[in-house]
């Protein structure tokens, strides 16, 4: 399957960071508005700065191209251009629902609180969202290097803004600080009815995802990739109705996998294992949701059903009410039936 083929089918987006999908113009024109200097002037000569190449294989290689566009995310008006551009890059990429995550905290300066970061990047979602005609949410990041106090806010920020567009909560940041100890945030979270997803199992072992699972109680995961590992964590995973967000590119350039052929996704698919396909950084990592799906679809031979069924479960695992996931899975449905009538 082409990627073009890939784009007109319909898709579900679970784990993108809008800070990792910003267009390289986009950060030009906002580096020249907040008096930034960037390594480059055009866009194309900028990428190599920004976007890592298709060899990348270790997670310092990948995070360094965060180092040097993250202070242009500071700038007023850059998360909500970025949120709205994300919405538009997704619709036109056959995106039918994008689920968006990012840490209000992290663009937060002397200038604008994370209150006002995540009220500007739910603004720009949700501009996308009318413009395009695809459903939106907005997942808040707390994050794992910051305080208890600042991840205890942002708990409160996320259950106050849930009816502007905040659908869930996500603990990201790197996996060897253990998310137990922000057990107050959590609280916060629960009390507030909004479901939570976890990155666990990228760049640590099983015990993160037992983490997730058991003391986070979270009902996704993001990555993942350790269940390789533990054949039976994996099995009570699946029973648990943990849904899996799978970003096998970003998985090969972090070094969370050395090739497709030591990925999990396609063993815990058939193993009965509720795995959807994303893009995490799309921008970062030169990719669209429609390369993932025709990069599964080459790597292990699926055709419409098998990726029907992916998408689908993205659907059947999107932080929506049940209303809303019916009305997603039909709009799959129907988009999936068209490309067999075509």
């Amino acid at each position: 399957m082409t990627e073009a083929e890939a784009r007109r089918l319909p898709k579900v987006e679970l784990h993108c960071h809008v800070d990792g999908a910003v267009r390289p113009a986009t950060l030009l024109d906002l580096a020249a508005k907040g008096g930034i200097t960037l390594p480059a002037t055009d866009a194309e000569s900028l990428r190599p700065y920004v976007q890592v190449s298709p060899e990348c294989r270790t997670l310092r290689d990948f995070l360094t191209t965060f180092e040097t566009f993250y202070p242009v995310l500071e700038v007023a008006g850059a998360m909500e251009r970025a949120a709205f551009e994300l919405v538009e890059d997704m619709a036109a990429d056959g995106v039918v629902h994008l689920e968006a995550r990012f840490c209000p905290a992290l663009q937060a300066n002397d200038r604008q609180s994370a209150e006002d970061v995540l009220r500007a990047t739910l603004a720009g979602l949700e501009q996308g969202a009318r413009a395009t005609g695809i459903s939106v949410g907005a997942i808040v990041c707390l994050y794992r290097p910051l305080s208890h106090a600042v991840n205890s806010e942002l708990a409160r920020l996320a259950i106050t803004h849930a009816d502007r567009g905040v659908v869930g909560v996500d603990l990201a940041g790197p996996e060897d600080l253990p998310g137990a100890p922000f057990a107050e945030a959590f609280e916060i979270v629960r009390e507030g009815g909004l479901p939570l997803t976890i990155h666990a199992g990228e760049a640590m072992g099983p015990e993160s995802i037992v983490e997730a699972v058991d003391t986070l109680v979270a009902t996704r995961i993001g990555h993942g990739v350790a269940l390789r590992d533990d054949a039976e964590l994996a099995a009570r995973v699946a029973d648990l109705g943990v849904t899996i967000e799978c970003c096998l590119t970003s998985n090969l350039h972090t070094g969370a996998v050395a090739s497709l052929d030591e990925h999990p996704f396609d063993a815990l698919r058939r193993a009965g294992q509720a795995v959807t396909l994303n893009t995490d950084d799309p921008a970062v990592s030169g990719i669209t949701l429609s390369h993932e799906l025709a990069l599964a679809a080459d790597t292990w031979d699926y055709g419409l059903d098998d990726l029907e069924q992916i998408v689908l479960a993205g659907a059947d695992g999107a932080f929506l009410d049940e209303d809303g996931q019916r009305v997603l899975r039909e709009r799959v449905t129907a988009g999936f039936e068209a490309a067999r009538a075509r």
